[in-house]
């Protein structure tokens, strides 16, 4: 087994061993029956279900909900001075960060499948066709990639697991509440709705969203790949460089 395996592999039984995994998997659907039995009735969005508008932000929810366990990843191999044990062997010096890169995609797709299989129970669709569904599934990964990299590399940043993921809940909750996520952005106050239409969660939505029907607006797939795009690149050189200081 090469070395980026087998760190790979451990992320990942790291993950099941203490409930993350779990977690995981169940939060999409507890967060799309939820919000479907709560808002269903009260939000208003016209010609569409509720669960069709709806699925893409529990998809968008979901991969950033694993993407954020990174941070927890991080800071452990952190704290355990993983970084220290590898330079011995003759492993590449970004080879944690790859391997917990990898098993977060693995984790990602796997979410990813029951956040559209529980979607279809309540109606949601993918009717755009192949093509749009292969984009579905590429966009929803490429965020949580670039989440994943953000995350990596704050908890690479600090000595306690918890504090690191605790650091990033609560903004991607405002984020999540703050989008058009669950509600179209004529629900919100005048002065807050250019926030909500051009933060990147709402962008992503709605991207992911018009990927589901074939009809996808090119602005906002060009924000969503520029948001993910620009984070990739800042955040994955913090991490690479703080890696290689170890």
């Amino acid at each position: 087994m090469s070395g980026l395996a087998a760190l790979t592999e451990r992320s990942l039984m790291d993950a099941a061993r203490d409930g993350g995994l779990i977690f995981e998997l169940v939060s999409p659907v507890a967060y799309l029956a939820g919000l479907t039995v709560a808002l269903s009735g009260l939000v208003d969005t016209g010609s569409v279900s509720y669960a069709q508008y709806l699925v893409p932000a529990v998809v968008v929810q979901s991969m950033i909900f694993v993407a954020l366990f990174t941070a927890d990843r991080a800071a452990r191999d952190h704290q355990f001075g993983l970084g220290k044990v590898l330079r011995a062997l003759p492993i590449a010096a970004v080879a944690p960060v790859a391997g917990r890169m990898a098993a977060t995609l693995m984790r990602g797709a796997l979410v990813l499948l029951v956040a559209v299989l529980a979607g279809y129970a309540f109606g949601f669709r993918m009717s755009g066709g192949p093509g749009y569904g292969v984009a579905f599934v590429l966009m929803a990964l490429f965020l949580c990639s670039a989440v994943a990299l953000f995350a990596d590399a704050v908890g690479s940043s600090t000595n306690s697991a918890q504090g690191a993921t605790h650091l990033l809940f609560v903004p991607q909750l405002m984020l999540f509440f703050l989008s058009t996520g669950i509600a179209p952005e004529e629900t919100f106050p005048g002065w807050l709705r250019p926030f909500v239409r051009n933060q990147p969660v709402s962008l992503v939505v709605e991207t992911l969203r018009g990927l589901a029907t074939g009809h996808v607006a090119a602005g906002n797939l060009a924000a969503s790949l520029a948001w993910c795009s620009g984070m990739m690149l800042v955040f994955g050189a913090i991490t690479l460089r703080m890696q290689r200081r170890r």
